[in-house]
């Protein structure tokens, strides 16, 4: 009886928890809405004028332009991702990653960051890897891709740095521990904490992803820039800028990855910084409109993935 009692106590406790976390998790995204529309709210109201007496045209080149980038940038990120799942689990072809991935990839828009990851899991448990691989897979791409974005701001913006009493010093200091925290060592401790034991990525490989991240932010912030184009001329000797922007934010928002809610944070953080180089209310439009213009495009490539049926080229023998 006692017994009894202790169980149902406890199970009593993990349903309570459970609901706690959940009216935790809607409390933080109503006042991270609520915030959002404000700041941006305001941005748009302090130069309202602009907004209303502008010329607005329709603009179809640098539509056409951003999502041949995105395109670009997307089916990039999902053959980077490929290559890091056939270093550290089964191999397979590149078009499934690439299918994977980019399926995928909407589940990121479902409000609570990880189901993207969740959705991962399910895919590649069917072809016989494990949920645990997958989620490393998915730590070392988040850990690269921000080692990456920290080498464009690095590139570009060393001198905005220095002008603003920015130490880059700070940002190199956060490469190298990160550099630290994806040392083959490090990653095979990790799994052999979970009793996996698996080839892990050798250090010439880490640093070869890492380059080849940079031109994931290069090209977002590239996509960035067309799609800015669109409801207002941006000149070209601000496209490092805007790719700096793209890639500080991006950067952010990975930074809340684990947090209840990050909603508003890519608008505010793109609105605030475009508000430098367009009006502030022009800035607060192209944040919005790239939002969803890059739904869209990503709906349209998951679309063909979920409705077209690629014949899968056999798995790689050798570590490629």
């Amino acid at each position: 009886m006692h017994n009894r009692l202790i169980i149902s106590g406890k199970n009593l406790y993990i349903r309570l928890m459970a609901a706690f976390r959940k009216i935790n998790h809607w409390i933080i995204t109503s006042i991270a809405i609520i915030v959002s529309i404000v700041v941006l709210g305001l941005l748009v109201y302090r130069q309202k004028d602009i907004i209303l007496e502008y010329q607005w045209q329709f603009k179809p080149l640098p539509i056409l332009l951003s999502f041949l980038i995105f395109t670009i940038a997307l089916f990039w990120m999902a053959i980077i991702w490929g290559w890091i799942i056939n270093h550290l689990g089964k191999k397979l072809s590149y078009r499934k990653h690439i299918r994977y991935y980019i399926v995928s990839n909407l589940a990121k828009r479902i409000p609570g960051t990880v189901w993207y990851v969740v959705s991962r899991f399910q895919m590649y448990t069917s072809d016989g890897i494990s949920a645990r691989i997958t989620a490393v897979a998915s730590g070392v791409e988040i850990v690269l891709g921000t080692l990456a974005g920290i080498l464009v701001i690095l590139i570009f913006s060393t001198q905005s740095l220095v002008q603003y009493h920015i130490s880059p010093i700070i940002l190199i200091i956060i490469f190298l521990l990160g550099l630290l925290l994806v040392h083959p060592k490090v990653i095979r401790w990790i799994f052999l904490r979970r009793n996996v034991d698996i080839d892990t990525l050798n250090y010439r490989l880490i640093l070869t992803i890492i380059f080849l991240y940079i031109f994931t932010w290069i090209l977002g912030g590239c996509v960035l820039f067309e799609v800015g184009n669109v409801i207002y001329p941006i000149s070209m000797s601000d496209l490092k800028y805007v790719i700096t922007s793209w890639t500080l934010v991006g950067i952010f928002s990975t930074i809340l990855f684990f947090s209840p809610s990050n909603f508003g944070i890519t608008e505010i953080g793109l609105s605030l910084l475009l508000s430098r180089i367009v009006p502030s209310s022009i800035a607060v439009l192209i944040a919005i409109t790239s939002r969803i213009l890059l739904i869209v495009y990503e709906f349209i490539w998951a679309g063909f993935f979920l409705w077209v049926r690629l014949p899968d080229k056999p798995p790689l023998t050798q570590k490629d």
